[in-house]
């Protein structure tokens, strides 16, 4: 009887629905991140402000990058550079550079390289008219030395500090053609004199960096297809003549490195004084060291080595490592670059080391105070 029983209900019981086969979700397709902008090199620690300022162009470039300008802002600090920027963007303007760099080397780019900016006229130099539309434009934040036309104007400027080419061009022109050359326009109905000096040591590291990564990128000749602005406009003197001296003056550093070296060799041979050996083949291993320095500044690995060693600092200690001694090297090289530079001229030629001024003042550790907005150039 239980038996007949269990039957009947089992029999009553419905056999268990079929299962739908279960359907993952479809995972949503994760947005591919944006490209960085033209022009971004984040190896040199590069800040991007294309968001703020890359309206501050007029389209894309139609032809291929040819050419780039070393400029002045005009204005003490980066801040102030950014205000006359952001009057630009409001105002609808293309007046700009690519590339903006402050006095402690700090560099952003402002405007992606595949577009244009109204940086150059081409009005001195045939050869850069319709330049906007193939060039890159560097701004270097810094304010030109105001001169005094009413008192010696020579004495003005040999108190400035200057590269050594330019000092000696100007120092060469008698009076009335150096004020000649200074002219920078009328205020207030008088005539006004000026003239931008050299810049700071970080400020040259980073325009020589940049302009090694674009000439790379783009195929460019450092030696003719880098201006100062006041080669190509009528623009205040020195501009960009500083920075176009310090680069031309870094490529010649291999050149007289290898003429120390043969100039060492043949006093060996010659049986020269020993502490005069001694003494050129320390400042030889000194600049051979700090260039080989130089040729690791911002790679990836010398980056890495840099970040690895502070991470093994003690808390509130200093880095110590390889890679820090060659940051120091770089640092000693960049802040005291002429005299470096000259003396190794001089060691390389046997002739005396010149005793003017050409490093200009270490004011380049932000002790610059902020100052109103200059118009851009």
């Amino acid at each position: 009887m239980a038996g007949k029983e269990q039957r009947r209900a089992s029999a009553k019981t419905p056999a268990p629905a079929p299962q739908a086969p279960t359907v993952a979700p479809k995972a949503k397709p994760v947005p591919e991140p944006p490209a960085p902008p033209a022009g971004l090199f984040p190896n040199l620690g590069m800040n991007d402000e294309t968001a703020a300022f890359g309206k501050m162009n007029s389209g894309d470039r139609s032809k291929p990058i040819a050419g780039i300008v070393e400029h002045r802002t005009e204005s003490p600090t980066m801040e102030s550079a950014r205000n006359s920027y952001r009057g630009q963007v409001a105002k609808g303007s293309s007046v700009g550079a690519h590339y903006l760099i402050g006095t402690d080397g700090a560099t952003s780019l402002t405007v992606p390289t595949d577009k244009k900016t109204s940086h150059v006229r081409g009005n001195k130099d045939s050869d850069w008219k319709g330049a906007n539309a193939w060039s890159i434009g560097i701004e270097n934040v810094g304010m030109p030395a105001k001169i005094d036309g009413d008192k010696d104007v020579h004495k003005q400027v040999a108190g400035l500090s200057l590269p050594p080419a330019m000092r000696e061009r100007l120092l060469g022109m008698d009076e009335a053609a150096l004020k000649t050359q200074l002219e920078d326009g009328v205020e207030g109905g008088k005539r006004q004199y000026a003239l931008h000096t050299d810049i700071p040591g970080p400020q040259k590291r980073a325009n020589y960096n940049l302009v090694n990564q674009l000439t790379a990128a783009h195929g460019l000749d450092p030696a003719t297809q880098v201006k100062a602005h006041e080669q190509v406009d009528e623009k205040t003197t020195g501009e960009g003549e500083p920075i176009i001296e310090f680069l031309s003056a870094m490529r010649d550093i291999p050149s007289k490195i290898a003429a120390l070296e043969a100039r060492i060799a043949k006093m060996q041979a010659d049986g020269g004084p020993e502490g005069a050996i001694a003494g050129l083949t320390a400042l030889l291993h000194r600049e051979q060291a700090t260039q080989r320095a130089i040729a690791a500044d911002k790679t990836p690995a010398e980056n890495l080595a840099l970040e690895g060693e502070k991470t093994l600092a003690p808390e509130g200690g200093s880095a110590e490592g390889p890679a820090h001694e060659r940051e120091q090297q770089r640092v000693d090289f960049y802040d005291n670059f002429w005299a470096r530079k000259l003396a190794l001229d001089a060691a390389a030629t046997g002739t005396p080391t010149p005793g003017a001024r050409h490093q200009g003042p270490r004011t380049d550790r932000g002790a610059v105070p902020p100052g109103p907005a200059g118009p851009v150039h």
